[in-house]
């Protein structure tokens, strides 16, 4: 797996390194979309999928999340803000495949309602949030 995650430019994509000290669990099987996935906890929570191939595997899609300081309330409860990034090259969720997908949760004037947030403009609210951990 850390083969496949080699071989795609995931900074391109708005990815962070997957940091080598982190929470580590694997999924496999079941009737997902995908063969494996690999949920990892560190500064920020992500989920990396995996096509099994006959070499091993490729990867399919990844999500990261990254932790704001504020929270939010809605009918739900309460929340701790976070912005995701997504990309994926096989339909996994309800995001469209072969494009960056970002979106935002919590109360933040600069990102609610915003649709089509870019890499550009979101990286300095990353700056800002740096070491903002999951609560």
């Amino acid at each position: 797996m850390l083969k496949a995650i080699a071989a795609v430019d995931r900074a391109s994509l708005g990815f962070s390194p997957i940091p080598t000290k982190a929470d580590v669990q694997l999924e496999e099987g079941g009737r997902a979309p995908y063969d494996a996935m690999l949920h990892i906890y560190a500064d920020t929570s992500r989920t990396v999928a995996f096509r099994k191939t006959a070499d091993g595997y490729r990867w399919i899609a990844e999500q990261e999340l990254h932790y704001g300081p504020k929270s939010f309330t809605n009918v739900d409860g309460t929340f701790q803000e976070y912005l995701v990034v997504e990309y994926q090259i096989e339909r996994v969720n309800g995001i469209p495949t072969n494009q960056i997908h970002i979106d935002y949760q919590g109360q933040d004037a600069r990102l609610t309602n915003r649709d089509n947030l870019t890499l550009s403009f979101i990286k300095p609210i990353f700056e800002e949030w740096k070491g903002t951990k999951w609560r």
